[in-house]
């Protein structure tokens, strides 16, 4: 019907003709008789037409005509390499803007999350797919992000590296275009065009992404033609970096990287700052939020915690410090969040039941949050709030190796202490364990989920929105009562230090 064309490429209802100019005219009249019965009508004002075919030859609606090899399709350049990086950095143009506005935010928090959702990795996917010349485009990301959260931050230090990961494997989600290019580039080729693999331009970029990855992650010529090939090549880059980052640490910095690994720990980092709904975080609260996340020195020269004189002031002591009642207001504001998460799905929560039976059980108090009907004929939950640390002397050398082995540990303490007391009030005990850099135990991974199911049937929401909102909150609650813990101690040392 439409004679020899070339090519015949789209992607939802913008698409790519090429042939003849009879073939190519003979394609547009089909579209537009056949087009309007499927509600598709081809708007000739932004047709463009290139070769050396005289425009008369297509109807006249259509004013763009090009003749030079220097052209650009579905966002795309295709020309030479001077045309290409002029194209690029244009494009980069287009959003320093953007970016300059940024750093004028006096909100680290929401400037942070624009940063990622709107002028990193996500602004220049598709740019990815058709050029590598993109070592300026995370320059000018670097320089944004550290000035945006006040950092000295250098692009080839440990902390940049690891801001450059996604947010599951313990990044900021900021990761390099420059990097991640010959992944999204293999994978535009698998997906649409396989018969161009043993081009030598492929061939050049496979052998680009093989130096990026271990010996078992790399690929081979016939490409995979699976969907989400980028997404899959994507991560066995950033599983290289993680590994180079954790390896090269010490064992204190091995644990970290473990937590923050680990599922939903960093919900904190993809919650919509709100002050309406309570989930903003003060200037100083963020700023130590994300050097603590990056594993950056927090006190210089600052000396010993000022409730603890024998104490070195450091992050994994301020978070763990048992004086000055941040420990205790951290856990009551988790407990209350997870509180009114359960008075939300209707299970008539009772906080602190048990308090009153007596001395000796009122110290143990095996219910924070008591649930009268938690699951079908079982027994109440006593639910029980803990916060432990993978720093700590006692399981520091497993939670190096181990993911979660801090949250582990204290959920079998926590049984040990509780069951029987729970038993004999004829409670099931629930310990729902988080790590101080934000990895659930197991069961409260169990119970959130339960939760979300309950919530949902309540609202119109999914149960993945639930779980989302409900880590989110708790994620914020936890990272922010950290900083707290931390700012408070540092205040308190500088007036000492100033008197």
């Amino acid at each position: 019907m439409c004679g020899e064309l070339l090519f015949n490429k789209w992607y939802h209802d913008d698409g790519v003709l090429a042939g003849t100019s009879l073939s190519v005219r003979a394609a547009l009249d089909v579209i537009s008789s056949l087009g309007p019965s499927l509600g598709l009508y081809i708007n000739f004002a932004k047709c463009e037409v290139f070769g050396k075919a005289e425009l008369s030859a297509f109807p006249s609606e259509i004013t763009k005509w090009y003749h030079t090899p220097q052209l650009e399709i579905l966002g795309a350049p295709i020309g030479n390499e001077e045309f290409c990086n002029n194209f690029v950095i244009n494009k980069q143009s287009s959003v320093s803007f953007l970016l300059q506005q940024l750093q004028g935010l006096e909100n680290p928090q929401l400037a942070l999350a624009l940063l990622r959702k709107c002028a990193a990795f996500a602004n220049d996917t598709h740019l990815t797919r058709y050029t590598s010349n993109l070592n300026k485009v995370i320059i000018v990301i670097h320089h944004c992000f550290t000035e945006c959260l006040a950092l000295n931050l250098s692009p080839q230090s440990s902390g940049w590296k690891q801001a450059c990961l996604s947010l599951s494997r313990g990044g900021l989600g900021l990761r390099s275009v420059a990097v991640h290019s010959t992944a999204a580039y293999l994978g535009s080729v698998s997906s649409s065009s396989p018969d161009l693999a043993s081009s030598h331009y492929v061939i050049d970029a496979l052998n680009l992404f093989n130096l990026q990855v271990s010996a078992e992650d790399t690929v081979s010529i016939p490409l995979p033609t699976k969907s989400h090939f980028q997404h899959d090549l994507s991560q066995r880059i950033e599983n290289c970096q993680f590994h180079a980052l954790y390896n090269s640490g010490s064992l204190a910095d091995r644990a970290r990287l473990l937590s923050i690994s680990s599922a939903h720990a960093s919900s904190w980092l993809q919650v919509v700052p709100s002050p309406r709904q309570g989930c903003d975080m003060a200037t100083s609260e963020m700023q130590w939020g994300i050097k603590w996340w990056l594993g950056l020195p927090l006190t210089p020269e600052l000396g010993v915690c000022a409730y603890c004189p024998d104490k070195a002031l450091d992050a994994h002591h301020a978070v763990t410090c048992k004086f000055g009642g941040d420990v205790v207001a951290r856990h009551n504001a988790l407990r209350n969040a997870i509180f009114d998460f359960c008075k939300r799905a209707l299970l008539n929560p009772k906080l602190e039941a048990g308090a009153g039976l007596g001395h000796e059980r009122r110290l143990t108090r095996p219910a924070d949050i008591l649930i009268p009907s938690w699951s079908n004929g079982d027994k109440p939950a006593a639910i029980d709030v803990s916060i432990t640390s993978p720093l700590k002397s006692n399981i520091l050398s497993e939670a190096g190796v181990v993911a979660g082995a801090a949250a582990r540990q204290t959920e079998e303490r926590k049984h040990t202490c509780n069951d029987t007391i729970c038993s004999e009030l004829g409670w099931k005990c629930v310990p729902l364990v988080v790590e101080t850099f934000g990895a659930w135990g197991r069961t409260a991974g169990q119970f959130f989920g339960e939760l979300a199911s309950r919530l949902v049937a309540q609202s119109h929401s999914s149960k993945t929105t639930m779980l989302n909102n409900i880590y989110g909150r708790l994620s914020l609650i936890l990272v922010r009562a950290n900083a707290r813990a931390f700012n408070a101690r540092l205040a308190t040392t500088m007036d000492l230090l100033e008197g």
